[in-house]
């Protein structure tokens, strides 16, 4: 029996992002902003500037002076970094707890949203139309927040979710949780994302990220970057659970971005590298996501 209504209600109880948080993502999605502008938020956020003075001043960065100002630490950090630390901080109820109903520990989902961001930005450059790294990387980010609410309707399900895949009762794992509680994960992370009041690119990227031929032709080519960075992220070993490489890849991503066999493979290298280092410089050596 579908529970769409309850799941969807679930998703508009979820609380809202801070102030600081929702405007660093309309400012990303803005081509002609610079590092002040973001500066100017976060200079008014107390614990994301602590954070980035942590983080700037770690043995990551390795300056001999120390720096005391977000307007010095900025350039060093880059602005990627400061849109990771503002959701980790903003949205722990969705990033920084297990996911029971995907048999997924503590910080995986987070583990899986960078290394896709990472993916995301380095095949941004292969689209074959313009856009932006920074909305890529951030749709990377945020891509499986629809799980964070999903979960728990799926807890104690994954065992015969994955069943009928086995059996080809349904053909992917968004079946399969279709069939379980008449929702995906896709469609509850737009809610997510509509109630967060999030830019439209992203909306579309959370919702289409595992079927892009469906998304409006103006995120249709961020649909695909999504959906082919969130295989690249699996398949590097940065899953989410019993779901993890249980999804379909549209071989129509070739129309949208142009890289070959030759260079996917050294995407993945790429972006292996990048998430380590990423992930040692945010949060030190620990991998469970917490700032």
């Amino acid at each position: 029996m579908s529970r769409l209504n309850e799941i969807i209600e679930k998703a508009r109880q979820m609380p809202l992002l801070s102030s600081s948080a929702t405007r660093l993502l309309e400012i990303i999605g803005d081509p002609g902003h610079s590092i002040q502008d973001v500066a100017k938020i976060v200079i008014n956020d107390s614990a994301l500037t602590v954070k980035i003075l942590e983080l700037v001043n770690s043995a990551a960065f390795g300056l001999r002076q120390p720096i005391s100002t977000v307007t010095h630490a900025l350039p060093y950090v880059g602005e990627k970094a400061v849109v990771a630390l503002a959701m980790n901080l903003a949205s722990p109820q969705v990033f920084n707890r297990p996911l029971l109903g995907y048999e997924s520990k503590k910080g995986e989902l987070w583990a899986h949203g960078l290394r896709t961001a990472i993916a995301a930005n380095e095949l941004s450059r292969f689209a074959n139309e313009k856009i932006s790294a920074g909305v890529a990387y951030t749709a990377g980010i945020l891509h499986d927040i629809g799980k964070s609410v999903l979960s728990k309707f799926l807890t104690g399900m994954p065992a015969e979710m994955i069943k009928k895949l086995e059996n080809e009762e349904v053909k992917d794992y968004l079946e399969a949780e279709e069939a379980m509680v008449g929702a995906n994960h896709c469609v509850v992370g737009a809610e997510l994302a509509k109630h967060w009041n999030l830019p439209g690119d992203l909306q579309a990227a959370i919702r289409y990220h595992h079927k892009p031929a469906d998304a409006d032709a103006g995120n249709r080519t961020l649909a695909y970057v999504i959906h082919l960075a969130d295989m690249i992220a699996m398949m590097g070993g940065t899953g989410t659970g019993a779901d993890t490489l249980s999804y379909k890849l549209d071989q129509n991503y070739t129309r949208f971005i142009g890289i070959t066999t030759a260079g996917l493979d050294n995407v993945m290298m790429t972006v292996m590298i990048e998430f380590e280092k990423t992930q040692a410089a945010l949060f030190g050596s620990g991998k469970d996501g917490e700032a």
